[in-house]
């Protein structure tokens, strides 16, 4: 067995290999839908020379692991994939995926994350999505945004990355937060719902793989919480990536149990642990 890296002709087999558990690896197989631009794919082979294994490294320092769970695979036994871990540059600023492979990618490097968060990794399939009612009112618009909208959505955005993603608010930053907007409205479908022309819950997909896509950014502003507002906004787009998709997946802080709830409700289910680590954050 040895690891390597995988060239631009080899990704249809890395593609190939991970496509069978794809709700769990969708921020990694979106990367290679994409062309792997700006990433770099390492490969591991078992006896037979099968692919067994799988890591994605981007130029901005974050590791997506899919690791064997073979209990043969001992610390010592993984020296070689520790010394690759090492030597990656820039060193490894975060690892993010199912939480056995965080967990055994973690192990590897000689320092301890300085921050880990754990999720639930949610999955919901077409034949099982239960959409929500309906919001009886004419106040309220559901619809696709555009980039056209990234001003109004800024407050929204801000105060999705604040309360979610933002490990420190002396981190945040009002350009960085726009400019990612902006991306997402280009590049993903972000759906939002309005009450009398403003904006007040949203909900995106945040990674498209091959035949399952991932949702995030789902927020409702604090004041408009508890309507029923995220399910409709979230029931919406889910109506439309599943025209073309038949699964979607997510993933949820354990802690936010309202969030599990409307999650529930909508015919998600919980499949397996997620990790965010971050070193020097």
């Amino acid at each position: 067995m040895s690891w390597r890296t995988v060239s631009r002709r080899e990704l249809p087999a890395i593609v190939a290999f991970l496509l069978p558990d794809e709700a769990l690896h969708v921020p990694f197989t979106s990367r290679l839908r994409g062309g792997a631009r700006g990433c770099d794919v390492y490969r591991n082979l078992d006896a037979g020379g099968v692919i067994r294994e799988s890591i994605l490294y981007t130029a901005g320092g974050l590791l997506l692991p899919v690791l064997s769970d073979d209990p043969s695979n001992t610390v010592e036994g993984r020296a070689e994939l520790a010394s690759l871990l090492q030597d990656l540059r820039p060193p490894v600023h975060s690892i993010m995926g199912i939480g056995r492979c965080v967990g055994a990618a973690e192990r590897l490097l000689p320092a301890v994350p300085t921050t880990r968060i754990e999720y639930f990794l949610m999955t919901v399939d077409r034949e099982t999505l239960r959409p929500a009612l309906p919001f009886e009112s004419q106040r309220l618009r559901v619809r696709r945004a555009d980039l056209s909208d990234a001003e109004a959505l800024l407050p929204m955005q801000k105060g999705y990355e604040l309360e979610e993603v933002i490990i420190d608010p002396v981190h945040f930053n009002d350009a960085n937060c726009f400019r990612l907007l902006k991306t997402a409205l280009k590049e993903e479908l972000v759906y939002v719902a309005e009450l009398d022309g403003v904006p007040v819950a949203k909900a995106a997909t945040n990674a498209r793989g091959f035949g399952v896509d991932q949702i995030g950014g789902v927020y409702t502003i604090p004041e408009e919480r508890g309507k029923g507002l995220g399910a409709i906004v979230v029931t919406e787009l889910l109506r439309v990536l599943m025209n073309e998709k038949s699964r979607a997946c997510l993933f949820v802080k354990k802690r936010n149990r309202p969030a599990i709830a409307l999650y529930d409700r909508l015919g998600f289910i919980p499949v397996t642990d997620y990790v965010i680590s971050y070193y020097g954050l």
